[in-house]
């Protein structure tokens, strides 16, 4: 089984979120990347919670360690 661990970056120029799997070895790989919610007034709140959710699935669904963990 192949082992990483996630790094996350937010990238203030582009407005995205990156999330890298860093192997073992010290390579890094982009996972994916998330335009960040623009969360400048109430009504966009919603897009911030769909974010958030759809973030922590993504990390977690992407994680070898959580996958063993909940037998996924």
């Amino acid at each position: 089984m192949v082992s990483y661990t996630h790094e996350i970056k937010v990238n203030d120029f582009n407005r995205l979120l990156e999330i890298y799997r860093v192997f073992e070895d010290g390579r890094k790989e982009l996972f994916t990347s998330v335009n960040l919610p623009d969360i400048s007034s109430d009504k966009n709140s919603d897009e911030f919670d769909e974010f958030a959710r759809t973030l922590g699935e993504n990390i977690l669904m992407d994680s070898p360690v959580a996958r063993k963990i909940f037998s996924l």
